[in-house]
Protein backbone atom coordinates (compact mmCIF):
# COMPACT_ATOMS: atom_id res chain seq x y z
CA UNK A 1 0.00 0.00 0.00
CA UNK A 2 1.34 3.41 -1.00
CA UNK A 3 1.23 6.10 1.72
CA UNK A 4 -1.50 8.67 1.05
CA UNK A 5 0.95 11.58 0.98
CA UNK A 6 2.93 9.90 -1.84
CA UNK A 7 -0.29 9.16 -3.72
CA UNK A 8 -1.38 12.79 -3.42
CA UNK A 9 1.98 14.15 -4.58
CA UNK A 10 1.96 11.92 -7.65
CA UNK A 11 -1.67 12.67 -8.47
CA UNK A 12 -0.95 16.39 -8.13
CA UNK A 13 1.66 16.27 -10.92
CA UNK A 14 -0.73 17.81 -13.51
CA UNK A 15 -0.96 20.97 -11.37
CA UNK A 16 2.82 20.96 -10.79
CA UNK A 17 3.50 20.53 -14.54
CA UNK A 18 1.08 23.21 -15.78
CA UNK A 19 3.16 26.21 -14.64
CA UNK A 20 6.50 25.19 -16.20
CA UNK A 21 4.61 24.16 -19.35
CA UNK A 22 3.36 27.74 -19.56
CA UNK A 23 6.96 28.97 -19.64
CA UNK A 24 7.69 26.64 -22.55
CA UNK A 25 4.69 27.77 -24.60
CA UNK A 26 4.27 31.37 -23.43
CA UNK A 27 5.11 34.64 -25.06
CA UNK A 28 2.21 35.26 -27.42
CA UNK A 29 -0.92 37.30 -26.89
CA UNK A 30 -0.71 39.05 -23.52
CA UNK A 31 -3.85 38.21 -21.53
CA UNK A 32 -4.48 41.68 -20.13
CA UNK A 33 -3.67 43.34 -23.46
CA UNK A 34 -1.49 45.88 -21.65
CA UNK A 35 -4.50 47.31 -19.82
CA UNK A 36 -4.20 49.24 -16.57
CA UNK A 37 -6.62 48.99 -13.64
CA UNK A 38 -6.44 51.47 -10.79
CA UNK A 39 -3.10 52.74 -12.03
CA UNK A 40 -1.43 49.33 -12.30
CA UNK A 41 -1.19 46.60 -14.92
CA UNK A 42 -3.80 43.90 -14.47
CA UNK A 43 -1.42 40.94 -14.91
CA UNK A 44 1.68 42.00 -16.83
CA UNK A 45 3.44 40.97 -20.02
CA UNK A 46 4.52 37.58 -18.63
CA UNK A 47 0.96 36.23 -18.61
CA UNK A 48 0.01 35.21 -22.14
CA UNK A 49 -2.76 33.20 -23.72
CA UNK A 50 -0.21 30.88 -25.33
CA UNK A 51 1.32 30.19 -21.91
CA UNK A 52 -2.06 29.79 -20.20
CA UNK A 53 -3.35 27.32 -22.79
CA UNK A 54 0.02 25.60 -23.11
CA UNK A 55 0.15 25.12 -19.36
CA UNK A 56 -3.31 23.58 -19.32
CA UNK A 57 -2.40 21.30 -22.21
CA UNK A 58 0.96 20.29 -20.69
CA UNK A 59 -0.50 19.44 -17.29
CA UNK A 60 -3.46 17.61 -18.80
CA UNK A 61 -1.33 15.62 -21.24
CA UNK A 62 1.21 14.52 -18.63
CA UNK A 63 -1.59 13.76 -16.16
CA UNK A 64 -3.36 11.50 -18.65
CA UNK A 65 -0.14 9.73 -19.62
CA UNK A 66 0.70 9.04 -15.96
CA UNK A 67 -2.88 7.97 -15.23
CA UNK A 68 -2.76 5.31 -17.91
CA UNK A 69 0.83 4.20 -17.23
CA UNK A 70 -0.18 3.49 -13.63
CA UNK A 71 -3.59 2.09 -14.63
CA UNK A 72 -2.15 -0.44 -17.08
CA UNK A 73 0.72 -1.24 -14.70
CA UNK A 74 -1.87 -2.24 -12.12
CA UNK A 75 -1.00 0.57 -9.68
CA UNK A 76 -4.58 1.76 -9.35
CA UNK A 77 -3.82 3.86 -6.24
CA UNK A 78 -1.98 6.30 -8.50
CA UNK A 79 -4.78 6.69 -11.02
CA UNK A 80 -7.74 9.00 -11.19
CA UNK A 81 -9.88 6.56 -13.14
CA UNK A 82 -9.84 3.91 -15.83
CA UNK A 83 -12.58 5.85 -17.59
CA UNK A 84 -11.00 8.28 -20.05
CA UNK A 85 -13.53 11.08 -19.59
CA UNK A 86 -13.38 10.93 -15.81
CA UNK A 87 -9.56 10.94 -15.82
CA UNK A 88 -9.54 13.75 -18.41
CA UNK A 89 -11.92 15.90 -16.40
CA UNK A 90 -9.87 15.43 -13.22
CA UNK A 91 -6.47 16.24 -14.72
CA UNK A 92 -8.02 19.11 -16.68
CA UNK A 93 -9.44 20.62 -13.47
CA UNK A 94 -6.05 20.37 -11.74
CA UNK A 95 -4.23 21.91 -14.73
CA UNK A 96 -6.78 24.62 -15.49
CA UNK A 97 -7.08 25.83 -11.91
CA UNK A 98 -3.32 25.69 -11.49
CA UNK A 99 -3.11 28.26 -14.27
CA UNK A 100 -6.03 30.29 -12.88
CA UNK A 101 -4.33 30.34 -9.47
CA UNK A 102 -1.13 31.56 -11.10
CA UNK A 103 -3.08 34.41 -12.72
CA UNK A 104 -4.70 35.30 -9.40
CA UNK A 105 -1.25 35.39 -7.79
CA UNK A 106 -0.02 37.75 -10.51
CA UNK A 107 -3.09 39.93 -10.16
CA UNK A 108 -2.49 40.20 -6.41
CA UNK A 109 1.19 40.99 -6.94
CA UNK A 110 0.25 43.85 -9.31
CA UNK A 111 -2.21 45.23 -6.73
CA UNK A 112 0.59 45.19 -4.15
CA UNK A 113 2.86 47.09 -6.52
CA UNK A 114 5.19 44.15 -7.20
CA UNK A 115 6.76 44.34 -10.65
CA UNK A 116 6.32 41.37 -13.01
CA UNK A 117 9.13 38.89 -12.52
CA UNK A 118 9.92 40.07 -8.99
CA UNK A 119 9.91 37.43 -6.29
CA UNK A 120 7.02 37.27 -3.87
CA UNK A 121 7.38 34.28 -1.56
CA UNK A 122 3.74 33.30 -0.96
CA UNK A 123 2.17 34.60 -4.19
CA UNK A 124 4.68 32.90 -6.48
CA UNK A 125 4.16 29.46 -4.99
CA UNK A 126 0.83 28.86 -3.34
CA UNK A 127 -2.06 30.28 -5.41
CA UNK A 128 -1.72 27.63 -8.13
CA UNK A 129 -1.65 24.81 -5.57
CA UNK A 130 -4.47 26.21 -3.45
CA UNK A 131 -6.73 26.89 -6.44
CA UNK A 132 -6.11 23.42 -7.90
CA UNK A 133 -6.87 21.68 -4.63
CA UNK A 134 -9.85 23.86 -3.73
CA UNK A 135 -11.59 23.48 -7.07
CA UNK A 136 -10.79 19.77 -7.26
CA UNK A 137 -12.51 19.39 -3.89
CA UNK A 138 -15.46 21.53 -5.01
CA UNK A 139 -15.99 19.64 -8.27
CA UNK A 140 -15.03 16.10 -7.22
CA UNK A 141 -15.83 16.15 -3.49
CA UNK A 142 -16.18 12.40 -2.84
CA UNK A 143 -13.17 11.46 -4.99
CA UNK A 144 -11.07 14.32 -3.61
CA UNK A 145 -11.45 13.07 -0.05
CA UNK A 146 -9.91 9.75 -1.13
CA UNK A 147 -7.29 11.00 -3.62
CA UNK A 148 -6.10 14.01 -1.62
CA UNK A 149 -6.38 13.10 2.04
CA UNK A 150 -5.21 15.58 4.67
CA UNK A 151 -1.69 14.07 4.80
CA UNK A 152 -1.45 14.47 1.06
CA UNK A 153 -2.68 18.05 1.10
CA UNK A 154 -0.13 18.84 3.79
CA UNK A 155 2.63 17.18 1.74
CA UNK A 156 1.62 19.20 -1.33
CA UNK A 157 1.76 22.43 0.67
CA UNK A 158 5.18 21.53 2.12
CA UNK A 159 6.85 20.50 -1.15
CA UNK A 160 5.30 23.16 -3.38
CA UNK A 161 7.88 25.87 -2.54
CA UNK A 162 10.73 23.37 -2.97
CA UNK A 163 9.48 22.14 -6.34
CA UNK A 164 8.72 25.69 -7.45
CA UNK A 165 12.25 26.87 -6.61
CA UNK A 166 13.92 23.84 -8.22
CA UNK A 167 11.94 24.19 -11.45
CA UNK A 168 12.67 27.92 -11.62
CA UNK A 169 16.40 27.37 -11.10
CA UNK A 170 16.39 24.79 -13.89
CA UNK A 171 14.45 27.21 -16.15
CA UNK A 172 16.95 29.96 -15.35
CA UNK A 173 19.96 27.73 -16.09
CA UNK A 174 18.35 26.70 -19.39
CA UNK A 175 17.85 30.41 -20.17
CA UNK A 176 14.07 30.00 -20.29
CA UNK A 177 13.61 32.39 -17.35
CA UNK A 178 15.40 35.65 -16.66
CA UNK A 179 15.45 35.11 -12.88
CA UNK A 180 15.94 31.94 -10.77
CA UNK A 181 12.71 32.39 -8.75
Amino acid sequence: MIPSFITSLILFIPAFIANPSAVLTGGRFVIDGGKIWRGKRILGDHKTWSGFLGGIFGGTFIGLVLNYVFFYSGVRELTFSGNFYTALSMVLVLSFFSMVGDLVGSFMKRRMGRAPGKESIFLDQYPFALFSLAFFYIIFWSDARVLFQWEGVLAILVVTPLIHRAVNIIGYKLKMKSVPY
